[in-house]
């Protein structure tokens, strides 16, 4: 009961953080146990409830031993069905312990239940997955043995992909893939116990490398992005609107990835050459203090005169309101923000913080303030409407703060142009020459794409 409660509030406090959650392949998880869901790590505590919210079975979850330190904090995580893993890193006398995990996974898999685990063993914010560990081709073929062979356990393979976990409204995406099934190993570990797991192991970092953006080499990461910036939303336009056959957004990232490393292979030299004109052109951005952003929306202002009108009237129309939202939302908003930067650096753990602190402090906030408007005026109807007013105007600071956003680049734009107006015009020029090569290396690479 307290798992299905949860389970419905987490789904909530998803699509509140999430500005937009796509998730595709829910029809490749099983009807029933057994079966290991397994996944990329980039996100902390964000990863396990981002994919746990689609299941519908209930799960046990794989979380390495040190966060159950604290007997308080072990107690819930227990209570929630986490299962601590004992890792080398972390202090390699425990490792034994170990076989106890093991043989609890077995129990849980032979009696049809289901298991979610990561892999990689860490959390890191990366656009990649790390080399995977062989605990869940173990757990999954051990269960198998401890079951004459009889039990079919099934591994799901999951795809991660963030657009930044640490940004409230950023957009998450979600891939199921289609299940590897352990009856498909079992003769070969018969033969080899530790090859075969080998064997699965490395069948199960193929499948999730399938589902996410996986840049393996480091060097490419900044280039990657700014290629994005530059051209994906070019990849994008070109692509038909109803191909929802795999994630479009994420497989143009992947396909100008692919792209990037067929280039330099084929062309060497002409890949420098278009490196160094990107790192100008970014370098040039920076020194003016302007983003590509900037830039890009800037030079589509086709009537520069009709958007200011149109942007400065709901700016004004729209302020009373934001103003009531803004102040509303400021502390809610901003404590958690300032408890999570308090407890970690890591942008892995920093967004998993940030939305289950924030949705806490929201629910607490607009529950005491709706509170005291009852106390203040006695009025139910004053009261329930205030109590309605707080979440739309809190979502309506959040539609007026990108109106904001974009005026601000604009009038950035517009206000440099007058002041730079060469260097600006040679800015666009370079991008959109920028632009003109890689639509030509786009087409000679367009199988990667």
């Amino acid at each position: 009961m307290i798992y299905a409660f949860f389970k419905i509030l987490i789904r909530s406090a998803l699509k509140i953080y999430f500005r937009n959650i796509h998730v595709v392949g829910t029809e490749n998880i099983p009807k029933e146990g057994p079966f290991l869901v397994v996944s990329n790590h980039p996100s902390s505590f964000l990863d396990p409830i981002s994919i746990g919210v689609w299941v519908n079975q209930r799960m046990s979850f794989l979380a390495k031993a040190t966060m159950f330190d604290n007997k308080i904090i072990g107690s819930i995580l227990k209570k929630f069905n986490m299962i601590p893993i004992y890792r080398a890193e972390d202090n390699p006398l425990l490792l034994n312990k170990n076989e106890e995990v093991f043989k609890a996974c077995y129990t849980k898999l032979s009696n049809k239940g289901v298991i979610m685990m990561f892999p990689e063993g860490t959390s890191e914010s990366e656009r990649r997955l790390r080399k995977i560990k062989t605990g869940a081709a173990r757990i999954a073929l051990g269960t198998s043995k401890e079951n004459n062979f009889n039990l079919n356990v099934k591994i799901v393979p999951v795809g991660l992909n963030y657009t930044k976990s640490s940004r409230f409204r950023s957009e998450l995406y979600i891939q199921f893939g289609i299940p590897l099934k352990t009856k498909d190993y079992i003769e070969n570990f018969k033969k080899d116990e530790v090859l075969t797991s080998k064997t699965l192991t490395a069948d199960i970092e193929k499948r999730i490398k399938r589902l996410i953006i996986d840049i393996d080499k480091k060097e490419y990461e900044v280039l990657v992005k700014r290629v994005e910036s530059l051209y994906k939303s070019h990849l994008l336009k070109s692509l038909p609107k109803n191909d929802q056959a795999v994630f479009t957004n994420i497989r143009v990232s992947k396909g100008i990835y692919e792209a990037i490393k067929c280039f330099q292979k084929d062309d060497a030299e002409h890949f420098n050459q278009m490196k160094t004109k990107i790192d100008d052109y970014f370098l040039n951005l920076n020194s003016l203090k302007l983003s590509d952003k900037t830039i890009e929306k800037g030079g589509q202002l086709s009537n520069i005169l009709q958007y200011f009108i149109k942007s400065i009237v709901i700016l004004v129309i729209g302020f009373p309101i934001w103003l009531f939202g803004y102040i509303n939302s400021f502390i809610p908003y901003r404590i958690p923000r300032l408890i999570a930067l308090k407890i970690t650096d890591s942008e892995a753990f920093y967004g998993a913080l940030l939305m289950s602190i924030g949705s806490l402090s929201f629910i607490l906030f607009y529950s005491l303030t709706t509170y005291l408007a009852w106390e203040i005026t006695h009025s139910s109807f004053f009261t329930t409407c205030y109590g309605i007013a707080l979440p739309l105007s809190g979502f309506f600071t959040i539609f007026y703060a990108r109106i904001a956003r974009r005026f601000y680049y604009n009038w950035q734009f517009i206000s440099k142009f007058f002041s730079k107006q060469k260097v600006l015009i040679q800015l666009m020029n370079d991008r959109n020459n920028i632009i003109k090569e890689l639509e030509i290396i786009a087409e000679k690479f367009k199988p990667s794409l």
